[in-house]
């Protein structure tokens, strides 16, 4: 009877040295490290490409005067050749928002317009 109230305790203690070692709260699994990782370059790639997309619009308003009515307005400029699409191949929302003023948004991750992880430029 002693023998098995020691296993006992000898079992409860390795479990419990079992869970601290690989079950430490708030620290996160190496693969939910690399998709966080994978998550935030594909933020900082978007908001990098949206940054020269409001570039080649801020050359457009300064040859034409004001902001183009949409994308498209740039793209027969020649300014644009290629697609405008964020890093995960979804389309970047350009809003005209007033005579001098613009919007860039990217739906982020989950593709979702107006949502917390929208990227947004205004000019």
């Amino acid at each position: 009877m002693k023998m098995r109230g020691l296993f006992l305790s000898f079992l409860a203690a390795v479990t419990i040295v079992f869970v601290s070692l690989f079950f430490k709260t708030g620290d996160k699994a190496p693969i939910q490290r690399e998709v966080d990782q994978f998550v935030q370059a594909g933020s900082d790639l978007t908001r990098a490409n949206m940054q020269v997309l409001q570039q080649i619009i801020a050359s457009y308003i300064a040859t034409e005067g004001q902001p183009p009515a949409g994308i498209e307005d740039v793209r027969r400029a020649g300014m644009i050749t290629g697609s405008v699409k964020d890093a995960w191949g979804r389309d970047i929302r350009y809003e005209r928002r007033s005579d001098s003023s613009f919007r860039l948004t990217s739906a982020g991750k989950d593709g979702i317009f107006d949502t917390a992880d929208d990227i947004r430029i205004d000019y």
